[in-house]
This record gives C-alpha cells, structure tokens and sequence, in this order.
C-alpha cells in the first residue's frame, strides 16, 4: 500500500528472492545480469482515497485488509483482488460502520488471524477486534501509540508494543490483558517477532538498539500460553 492510496498484491517468481523478502533480507541480484523480471503484479486493490498506511494479509483465508488515512478499511480478496467491503469506526460516536464517509480515525496498525478475525489499532490509542463480515466483537482504549503489533495463533492472544515501552499481552475474544512485559528502561518498543519453534520466544526489539528474548511459560495442563 502507499501514496496512490491503492494496494499491490506482488507474484514473486524467483524463489531466493521471495525467500529473501519473506526474511527480510534485500539482496541484490544484478551480479546474475539481464534477464526477465522476477516479479510482477497480480492486483491493483482499489477502495482507499487516502494514503494507505497499514496492511495485513492471509493467504489461507485468502483475505487482504488495508487501513488509510481516513480511517477507511478495506477488505479484498487476495486470489482474485476482488473488492468485499469497506469499514471506518467513527470518530464521532467510536462506532463501527460500512464504508467510510470521511469521519473515521486514521489506522496505525493492523493484524490478521486465521479465526477470520483481524485487529485495528486507531490513532486515538484504541484497538478494535472485527471479523472480516465487518461485525466488531470487541474494542479497548490502551491509551498508548503502538510501533508494533501482533497475533499468536496457537494462543488466541495479541500482542502489542509501543512508546511505553511495554510488551503487553491480550486476549484476542475480549481484549482483557493477560500479561505485562515491562522493558521501558530499554525505550519504547520498536518492533516484536515470535520465533516458530516448539518452545515459543517473544523477541522485544527496543529504541535503544537492545533485543529482550522472553520466553514462554507453561499453565497447570502443559499447554503454553503466557510469557515469562
């Protein structure tokens, strides 16, 4: 997403370079010399009028969710770039409704599950939990500006990150926080990542440059489910 408020859906047809996006590491491929190009558009994904800020995808429910500006958030269908609906929540009533009609608050952040749910994280510090059929199941005010924002699939939980400089830690059907990370003596929290081992670790990158590792505790039935 960007600028032209539209989002591209791109088919990577090289397989170390859509490992290389997929890590995040950009490596340059001009030493192998002229040759096709490696990666092209499937879909121009239309709906915004403002910039596009924000973007969370699923391939395996198949879905796009996009956020802008002006609060609009749109939902497409990734195979096909077919448009579904639009959402804003009012900046007026902090309300949830179809399309947008130029009074929504502006979308920092968004996270998709796999349940066919995503979260919205607005610029006036609340997060909103929507299913993709545009009904909100809950909202919080956290009163906090998030850098970073995430779901852990196995656990039903989200986890989000930002100027305080805590990791905190929610349950995604309710928004009830479950767990607080405390590393502000670190700065605010740049970024967050989960490793994908047996063994679950929440990696907490801070402002200044510091990396906390925490890792997961188990409850009383052997299940993981917080972290520690």
């Amino acid at each position: 997403g960007g600028e032209d408020a539209t989002c591209r859906i791109w088919i990577v047809d090289h397989e170390a370079l859509a490992a290389a996006i997929t890590d995040g590491f950009v490596k340059s491929l001009s030493e192998e010399g002229p040759e096709e190009t490696k990666c092209f558009i499937a879909h121009v994904l239309l709906g915004h009028v403002t910039p596009v800020c924000c973007v969370a995808l699923s391939t395996k429910l198949d879905v796009v969710v996009s956020g802008s500006q002006d609060g609009s958030i749109c939902i497409h269908n990734v195979r096909s770039g077919m448009f579904i609906r639009s959402l804003h929540v009012d900046a007026t009533t902090k309300e949830l409704r179809e399309s947008c009609a130029g009074n929504g608050i502006p979308v920092r952040k968004l996270a998709i599950h796999i349940d066919g749910t995503f979260v919205a994280h607005l610029l006036d510090g609340s997060l909103h939990v929507i299913s993709i059929n545009g009904q909100e199941i809950c909202s919080a005010q956290i009163g906090e500006q998030l850098n970073a924002m995430l779901i852990c699939s196995r656990s039903e939980t989200l986890i989000t990150g930002g100027e305080m400089g805590r990791a905190r830690i929610w349950k995604l059907h309710d928004l009830s926080l479950q767990f607080d990370v405390d590393v502000k003596s670190h700065g605010a929290i740049t970024s967050l990542a989960l490793t994908h081992i047996q063994s679950q670790f929440l990696c907490i990158g801070s402002s200044n440059g510091l990396l906390s590792v925490v890792s997961r505790k188990n409850d009383s039935s052997g299940t993981s489910s917080l972290f520690s």
